[in-house]
């Protein structure tokens, strides 16, 4: 299998410019496509580190935040300890976290405003933490538990790093729907606690430095040298308005690190992370855990697909047609049918709040990744550099 350099490299620079009144590109972008030898086929990177005037240039070291995609590596550890015997992904992990036990359900809220509570009748599991099917929402994206919260007097903060932060009620009982929220957070609390270390130890000592990963970290400002690589994040403030700076976005780690969105890392060393789960040569996971990782894990889709096709879907999921089949594995989203010019059925693929994006086609035998650094739920310009570049993988692969 062989790609086109020129034709991928062709469409990254379509998309990125240093001029900053543009309102059609970014400021930084890269691609790397690896098989599943371990050979990378494709690997590149342009634009600038930052939105300022003589920034230095985009590369594929640079660090960025690259939020949820930090989930895969939380559901990586999590599945090495299953793996080991240590924990099974059925086991109630109330057991663990005793404030995830017998968890209340919010039913809905009595004419005077005052919430409807049922006690959860299934305990919560690691299968429903890293499928999003425990019933944990985001609680500043849901309106239910806002007006919840409202009612008790409880303020949310999206990047309070506390188990506090985590206590409110489900919106419905564990594996009775899918709803995205905090389960990988929460997930890498007990990877913390079955392990005896700090997420970022754990994953130091069995993820980052087993693959060469020297360049990914939970504590960015723990490490100059790394910091002074950091890519900045450009906000687009409507659908059509140019780039500009704000203050930083990402959650602090402390004293909690944030399974499901709290990693810095670089384009190179993402691309590392997917090699070794295609890779089983590298030893990241075992074939048996694997193949549990792959397989759709929703015994019914439906609240999931109402999310892919609904409002959220040119945020969430614009590389697919409205309609398309979705499951949901340990890792992420399956695509149950082929999408036609793109990706094989069986693919998992996630991305992070800042425009980056991967996915794993086990029936090609590519991985690939996509970063940007841009904050905009919804934005043209990112989607058309997915659509664009997935569309040349698979036309030089496919024919």
């Amino acid at each position: 299998m062989s790609l086109d350099a020129s034709v991928l490299d062709s469409i990254l620079a379509k998309h990125v410019s240093a001029d900053r009144t543009l309102t059609d590109k970014l400021h930084a972008a890269a691609f790397i496509v690896v098989e599943e030898h371990g050979d990378t086929m494709y690997a590149n990177a342009v634009g600038s580190l930052t939105l300022e005037e003589g920034s230095p240039p985009f590369s594929l070291d640079s660090v960025c935040w690259v939020a949820s995609m930090t989930k895969l590596y939380t559901a990586v550890a999590v599945m090495q300890l299953v793996e080991k015997g240590v924990i099974d992904l059925d086991d109630d992990v109330g057991e663990l976290i005793p404030d995830l036990a017998n968890k209340q359900v919010l039913k809905g809220f009595r004419r005077d405003k005052t919430p409807i509570l049922k006690k959860s009748t299934k305990p919560i599991t690691l299968r429903h933490l890293l499928t999003h099917s425990s019933g944990f929402c985001y609680d500043y994206f849901n309106r239910n538990i806002k007006k919840w919260s409202a009612s008790v007097g409880r303020e949310i903060d999206s990047r309070s790093n506390t188990m506090g932060s985590f206590d409110y009620p489900l919106l419905f009982d564990p594996g009775k729907g899918w709803v995205y929220g905090i389960g990988l957070d929460l997930a890498g609390r007990i990877v913390e606690i079955l392990s005896d270390c700090t997420l970022e130890e754990y994953m130091q000592r069995n993820i980052f430095e087993p693959l060469g990963m020297s360049s990914s970290t939970f504590y960015i400002s723990e490490h100059p040298e790394l910091d002074s690589r950091r890519a900045g994040i450009g906000f687009r403030s409507s659908p059509n308005g140019p780039l500009t700076s704000r203050a930083d976005p990402a959650p602090s780690n402390r004293p909690l690190a944030r399974g499901g969105n709290g990693i810095y890392t670089t384009p190179n060393d993402y691309a590392k992370l997917l090699r070794a789960i295609i890779h089983i040569e590298d030893g990241i996971l075992g074939p048996d855990a694997l193949s549990e990782f792959f397989k759709p894990q929703l015994a019914d889709p439906k609240h999931l697909q109402v999310f892919c096709d609904g409002s959220m879907h040119d945020s969430v999921f614009p590389e697919f047609p409205r309609g398309t089949a979705i499951n949901h594995g340990l890792g992420g989203a399956i695509n149950v049918a082929d999408v036609p010019g793109k990706r094989k059925r069986g693919s998992m693929t996630w991305s992070g709040a800042t425009g980056s994006r991967w996915f794993i086609d086990l029936e090609m035998g590519i991985v690939a990744v996509v970063f940007t650094q841009i904050m905009r739920f919804v934005d043209r310009v990112v989607s058309e550099l997915y659509d664009e570049l997935e569309r040349a993988v698979y036309s030089a692969l496919c024919g």
